[in-house]
């Protein structure tokens, strides 16, 4: 008797090991702007990123513990000029020194969530789709940097930027994070 309530309990924790969710390393973050007539794309990273998230045994829960805070001023393109005529334009002209992230929503049937941001005091909803791929959530959507209330300084961005972008630049970033889980 002792040995099958001893096997029952060891089987439950296996099984229950088996679908529990778990950060496996670190979050991964890219934007992608985009400049000229062509809509040529631009990426980058930030590299001061920090992630707070809880174990679940569901994936709807594990996403919706997470919480990001991402210092904007660690933006980086792999382009030192870049990273300045971005960060000292739309970052320093705004109150954005922080962009926060926490997810609200998450509907596994669809494969979609909803990405609070915080950007400059503004919070919007950011629908993403989301699949998983080799032991990682990857999720994209699009944000709207005129939505967080940053139109002087996104103006600001593209007067400075005007020659390299050939005169045109868009307001729309294209988002993706990587959570990496076992």
């Amino acid at each position: 008797m002792k040995k099958s309530i001893l096997l029952s309990v060891l089987a439950f924790t296996l099984v229950s090991s088996l679908n529990a969710y778990e950060l496996n390393g670190q979050i991964g973050v890219k934007w992608t702007g985009f400049k000229t007539e062509k809509k040529a794309a631009v990426s980058g990273t930030f590299n001061d990123i920090k992630l707070d998230i809880k174990n679940s045994d569901k994936l709807s829960d594990f996403l919706s513990t997470a919480k990001v805070k991402i210092v904007s001023a660690s933006l980086e393109s792999k382009n030192p000029e870049r990273n300045d005529n971005i960060t000292s334009t739309l970052f320093s002209l705004a109150t954005s020194k922080l962009i926060e992230g926490s997810i609200s929503k998450v509907n596994e049937k669809e494969n979609t969530l909803t990405l609070a941001v915080t950007m400059n005091e503004v919070t919007k909803d950011i629908p993403m789709t989301y699949e998983i791929i080799d032991g990682n959530i990857i999720a994209k959507g699009t944000l709207e940097i005129l939505d967080f209330n940053m139109k002087d300084s996104y103006l600001a961005f593209a007067k400075k930027c005007a020659e390299l972008h050939e005169n045109k630049s868009f307001s729309d970033v294209n988002i993706e994070f990587t959570i990496p889980f076992k």
